[in-house]
């Protein structure tokens, strides 16, 4: 057998092999194509793998022929420097990383008439080729054109569970993407996909100078501060409430789990009287407002509730996706649901032992404008 012929690993072999990348990698850059690995670490491996001794006196030969296989497989590579005995052994070898799996093949769909040039761009990637895929089928489904959020857009393009692969947080898709004739320009795709442009806070919707309000977008109606896990959903909800009645005196953006330490800065000027808190439906999200709570009771503040008739709406319009995060125990779900109202609990249990998510994007603008029962949680 040459040194260029591939073989086929047995159990064995292959189990060596997968041992061999383990320790060479250990502690070093997981990108690099190959690691260095020392003779005397290849022959502990090997004892414990193949069940060897060191007084066995073919130990050599048997090393030699499984360096020889592993080679032809193109899993290592014996550097010249050996050991100088009787039945040579390189001091060192180059343990190779796999080769990273194929990409799946995407096919090319038939185009909706906007996605003519997608054709002329079918030799990408495969996660390029599947966020076309997303945009062509959200096109053919005669998408209603209400201009809408960054994303809100995102995930009522790329929330479907087959696009999950390569876009774990779909809400979050059009960060992952800039590429091609559509991507590339960030106007071109706003117009091209009916987004409405919608920025962060800086602290405030409107900066105040008042001392005491920093930090919330005050709405000077009422004594409720509502906090909203991420800013989209603030956003949207910010133009809702221009045209309602409602008993808001602060709308919040959470920034995420900052929301745990924040909470500690209301003061009692602030005329706090309630906090009501929208997020994420997924084990981060709800370890946030159980933690603010519990600070908030530390500080004499009122108790973090749920929005209730927001959540309603997130089962409602909401499709259950694999999360990033890991499924949890029965235990922790029910630990993490308990801090939602009764009805909501058992949903959300089964959302999370199987590690399944729902976005609060999915309550987006469009719903927050035209339906009327979530008016109850500002008021």
């Amino acid at each position: 057998m040459t040194k260029t012929e591939v073989t086929i690993l047995d159990r064995l072999d292959q189990e060596m092999l997968e041992a061999l990348r383990f320790r060479a990698s250990a502690g070093k850059r997981s990108s690099a194509r190959r690691h260095k690995l020392t003779m005397s670490d290849f022959k502990e491996i090997h004892r414990d793998v193949y069940r060897t001794s060191p007084v066995d006196a073919f130990e050599s030969r048997e090393i030699l022929k499984c360096l020889e296989r592993l080679e032809n497989q193109g899993g290592i590579r014996q550097m010249e420097k050996t050991d100088k005995e009787r039945l040579e052994l390189p001091m060192n070898l180059w343990v190779y990383s796999p080769p990273p799996p194929a990409e799946p093949e995407v096919t090319m769909p038939p185009l909706h008439e906007k996605m003519g040039r997608v054709a002329h761009e079918w030799n990408r990637k495969a996660k390029q080729l599947t966020a076309y895929v997303a945009v062509n089928e959200w096109l053919m489904s005669d998408p209603d054109p209400t201009l809408i959020p960054l994303c809100e857009r995102a995930l009522e393009i790329f929330g479907k569970r087959k696009f999950t692969t390569y876009f774990s947080e779909p809400e979050k898709a059009f960060r992952e993407i800039s590429f091609g004739w559509l991507f590339s320009d960030q106007q071109y795709m706003r117009d091209f996909l009916d987004i409405l442009k919608s920025e962060p806070p800086l602290l405030t919707e409107v900066y105040l100078a008042k001392a005491g309000k920093r930090g919330y977008a005050s709405m000077d109606r009422g004594d409720i501060l509502f906090v909203v896990e991420n800013y989209t959903t603030c956003w949207s909800m910010a133009e809702a409430l221009r045209t309602m009645d409602h008993g808001l005196g602060h709308l919040a953006w959470g920034i995420g789990k900052s929301f745990v330490s924040s909470v500690r800065s209301i003061r009692p000027d602030h005329g706090v009287a309630a906090i009501r808190y929208f997020g994420d439906l997924d084990a981060s999200g709800l370890a946030i407002p159980i933690r603010a709570n519990a600070q908030a009771r530390a500080a004499g503040l009122p108790p973090v509730l749920p929005a209730v008739k927001l959540y309603d709406a997130l089962f409602e319009l909401g499709t259950p996706l694999p999360g990033k995060e890991k499924p949890v125990t029965r235990d922790r779900a029910e630990e993490l649901a308990g801090w939602l109202c009764e009805r909501h609990r058992d949903r959300a249990v089964e959302l999370l032992i199987k590690g399944e998510r729902l976005a609060q994007e999915w309550v987006g603008l469009r719903h927050l404008c035209m339906a009327n029962a979530w008016h109850a949680d500002v008021r």
